[in-house]
């Protein structure tokens, strides 16, 4: 691991077009965070939806529309697209969720510093 990175978890323990939520440390405060897959790629975020400041997963585990394969909020539905957060659709749109810059390597997920 470099310097200012935090292992999260193994790849493989995100299941493809799903994300998996967590707690980690940003910027020295443990936060809530989640992790969406597509394919090889991984999208980190703030679990925070900048809405109604509440956690996106309002069911615990579930960030995922299955419809559209967007994030969603459980508190009011907004969408938000996985690749940037950008808000498509609700009473957020045109805002973005608080993106993490991730790494992986040797199959594990790392949050970078």
């Amino acid at each position: 691991m470099l310097d200012g990175e935090t292992a999260l978890c193994a790849l493989e323990d995100i299941e493809d077009n799903n994300a998996l939520g967590m707690v980690a440390r940003v910027d020295g405060k443990q936060r809530n965070i989640f992790i969406a897959r597509k394919g090889d790629k991984v999208y980190a975020y703030l679990n925070w939806c900048p809405h109604a400041q509440v956690l996106l997963d309002q069911n615990p585990g579930t960030f995922m529309d299955g419809d559209s394969g967007n994030l969603r909020c459980g508190m009011h539905s907004a969408i938000f697209r996985v690749e940037d957060g950008f808000c498509i659709e609700g009473p957020c749109e045109g805002k973005s969720l608080d993106a993490l810059t991730t790494d992986i390597r040797d199959g594990r997920v790392h949050l970078v510093k």
